[in-house]
Parts: C-alpha cells; structure tokens; sequence
C-alpha cells in the first residue's frame, strides 16, 4: 500500500512540476532544487558523494558549476558540502583524537579571523579569506567520521570513476580545442623560449586529485606494496590529468611522495626501486624526444611531439635557475614572499587577521586590483600574515600528529593517505591547496582521513565494520 501512495504522490507531483515548468522557464529551477532536497532526504549519504563528484571533476565548460545567488558566487558542491557535514556530525561519531585535530585545525583560523574582526578589516574580504578555509574544516570533519565506514570505499570508488572522466575530459581538450572549466593556456614558457610550442595547458578541478591519487600510488609502489602494473586503473588517468597540467609543482610533490616512502619504509630496497622508478621515466621521456622524428609520421605522433616539447619546455627546462630568473609566474611569487616577509614581520605573534591586504593593488585585470592584494601562492606565508606565528604553529599541531603517528602504521590506506598528503603540504608552498574552494575539499578530506587512519584508541570506530579503502589495489 505504501508503494502504491509513492507512485500516485510521484505521478501527481511530475504532473504539477511539467505544468508549473510549462507555464514559466523559471520554474525549472525550483523543481530542479525540490527534487535534489527530496533525494538528499531520502539518501543523504548521496550529499558526500555529489561533494566528492562537483568539487574534484574536469567538466566541459559548457556545464556552469558556479551561481550567483542572491550577489554571492555559489559553489556547486556547496550546498552538498553543507548537507554532508550535518548529516555526518549526526549520524557518525568522531574520536577524541580527531575532534583534536579539528579543533586546531579550527583554532587556527580562529585567530586570523578574531585579529581580522578586531582590526575591523572589510567584511567581505575577511569572508574571501576564511571561505576556502571553512570548506577545508568541514571535509576534515566529515572525513574523520565516515573514514571507517562503507561510505568511503565508496568515495574511493567514485573517486576513481572521477578520474577516468576527467581525463577524457581533459583530453578532449588537449586534442580536439573543447573548452575545459578551469584555467587553459599555452604550455609553454613563451617569455623565455620566445615562441609557443602549441601545447594546451589544462589546469581543471581535477588536478590536484589527480596528482595526490599519483603521489599515493607511487609511494605504494616505491614501497613495495603494490605493483606499478596493478594500479593502472587509478594511476593512468591520474597521469594523464597531471601530464597535461604541465605543471612544475607536480615535480615536486611526486618527489616528496617518493622521499616519503622511503623515510617511512627505511629499507634499502625501498630506495633501490625509487631511483628505478625516477629513472626508468627519465628514460621513458628521453626515448621519446629521440624518437620524435619516427613518431611524427605515425597517427597522433604529431600531438605527442607537441607535449613532449612542451614539457621539456616548461617543466623540466622551467626547473633550471636560469629560466626561473626570468620567469614571470616565479618571479611573481618571489615578489609575494617578499610582501609576505614584510607582513609577517610587521606582527609576527597574532598577525593582521583576514582580510588583510599584505601588498598593493597592481595591474589592471580583477583579480590584481581587487584578490591578489589578499591572496598569496605560499600558503603558510599568508597564513602567517593573517594570524601570526600562534596560527601556523596551530596548523602544525594539526597536520604533524597524523603524519608522524601514520609512520608506524603498517596499512596501505594510512601510508597511502600519508603519501598523498605530504605531497600536498610540500606544494602549498607554491600552489596553496587549502585556499581554494573546490581543492579544499581535497587537503580536508586527507586530513580527515589520515586522523581517523591513525587513530589507534579504537573509539573512532563505528558500528558499522571497518574497511580498507584501498582493497582494489
């Protein structure tokens, strides 16, 4: 009987819906936003997942994932971030040890956001500050609760779906000229070469997951504990996504996953197949620069020319001093450490508080008048300007714990986890992780994890029976 009353209820309900839309355009939207609220209340786990999709996939940019409701920008994931964190404060419990991780986690922000409000900074660019920051906050609690449950081998599992897609996705964009969300550009160093290699460069939502999915699959297999052959489902797309970013970051966090793996497993066979696996893709991309001419008679041999080219153009060439003398994107940064040097110095203990400008306005375009004076590429300089040493020694009590306990944790998940996140932490020097809205989510959700991984008092566990998250591997 039951049943019978949905079906009817479901049957008059699209009726009302097709005839309210046919009447007005507009009522698409709130029939739209109505079905999405009912299916988050009958399946509110789905709220986690549909987080998980908005904030980390390479979409066609053609699909709109920002709205402006009200004067505010709105994330798509949001308001599913938001269902999520209710739903998971409410339904699971969290550890002593992880609620303490939040908590300095929160309390870090605390104090940039108190000294803001005192200094009676603007309001709206106290809220470009703290925003990214709240999001970070809320994955680190979410994942700290459902880390133990059934519903994160699902996230895994949606998560490498994710990838695939968005490495379609971006290469679609790379060979075809589709317009990707994100930022795309030319790949190579033109202001130092002179001339472009024609390469498409695609920095999308999916990148940084992508290259912490890489990190955390690599230092399993520098490791040993797992095969490089046996983890082509989440390491090739994962590739692929990183590969086309053409960035120089990614260098640097694969380099501290590897450098992890080994100070964490300290065995000699450990290092041996680090420098095998470092050298057997330097050989992989020397082959493939020798064999440039052969490749460009065969099919898409052309195209792959071109990306090798523009690799060794901007990210291998780009690692030499003497490119990055004259690097604008490198010495843009060079430039912000200095006003964030001054910053900081300028009150070092509590900070200036969000929504401080720490440099001038410069240039024309909006973000240089009117974000850039806020934001800055080095995530732990602009947080000690905005809240002073006691907020980075805050952070540090947060993320060192998981970190240094994950060390002697003997399961794939935690040294995975682990991997990825300190290749993050290495890269927020240059590329902040945590300051964007939809990365945020990614560096939350490894520390989250990575509490509840190593959280050995067992009262992090819920009813439901704990499990592996990387058992595909």
């Amino acid at each position: 009987m039951q049943r019978i009353i949905v079906a009817i209820g479901a049957v008059v309900a699209t009726t009302f819906a097709a005839y309210a839309v046919v009447q007005s355009p507009l009522a698409l939207v709130a029939v739209l936003g109505a079905a999405v609220i009912l299916l988050l209340l009958m399946r509110p786990t789905w709220s986690i997942y549909l987080a998980l999709i908005l904030s980390s996939s390479a979409l066609p940019a053609f699909l709109p994932t920002t709205f402006d409701v009200a004067g505010l920008t709105l994330h798509a994931h949001e308001p599913f971030l938001v269902v999520a964190l209710v739903y998971s404060v409410a339904k699971f419990p969290a550890s002593r040890r992880a609620n303490l991780v939040a908590l300095a986690f929160a309390g870090s922000m605390a104090v940039a956001l108190l000294v803001g409000l005192a200094h009676q900074n603007p309001i709206s660019k106290i809220l470009y500050d703290v925003r990214p920051l709240l999001e970070t906050a809320a994955a680190v609690i979410i994942a700290s609760r459902v880390f133990r449950t059934p519903i994160a081998e699902r996230c895994f599992k949606v998560l490498g779906w994710v990838l695939w897609i968005s490495a379609l996705v971006t290469l679609a964009g790379a060979t075809t000229g589709l317009a990707v969300g994100g930022r795309t550009e030319d790949a190579s160093l033109t202001s130092v070469t002179g001339d472009s290699a024609a390469a498409t460069r695609l920095l999308t939502e999916a990148t940084f997951p992508a290259l912490a999915v890489l990190c955390g699959v690599l230092a399993l297999a520098v490791a040993g504990r797992v095969r490089v052959r046996d983890s082509w489902m989440l390491s090739t797309p994962a590739l692929l996504i990183v590969v086309l970013s053409f960035s120089r970051n990614s260098i640097l966090a694969v380099a501290v996953a590897i450098l992890f793996a080994i100070v964490a497993n300290r065995q000699v066979g450990t290092f041996v197949r680090g420098s095998a696996i470092v050298v057997s893709a330097l050989a992989v991309f020397g082959l493939l620069v020798v064999l440039g001419p052969v490749l460009a008679q065969l099919p898409g041999g052309e195209f792959i020319n071109t990306q090798v080219h523009s690799y060794s153009d901007r990210v291998v060439s780009g690692l030499t001093s003497t490119v990055q003398a004259t690097d604008p994107s490198v010495q843009f940064r060079s430039r912000e450490n200095a006003f964030l040097l001054q910053g900081f110095q300028s009150s070092p203990v509590f900070g200036h508080g969000f929504g401080y400008a720490y440099k001038p306005s410069t240039g024309n375009a909006s973000f240089l008048l009117d974000y850039a004076p806020y934001f800055a590429h080095n995530f732990y300089g602009w947080l000690a300007v905005k809240g002073g040493a006691l907020s980075v020694l805050l952070l540090v009590a947060s993320v060192a714990s998981p970190l240094l306990r994950s060390l002697g944790d003997a399961s794939k998940t935690t040294f995975a986890l682990a991997a990825a996140f300190a290749a993050m932490l290495a890269v927020s020097i240059v590329a902040p992780v945590a300051l964007s809205t939809n990365s945020a989510l990614l560096f939350g959700g490894l520390l989250g994890a990575l509490a509840a991984a190593t959280d050995r008092s067992g009262q992090a566990e819920p009813a439901d029976k704990p499990v592996r998250v990387l058992t595909s591997l």
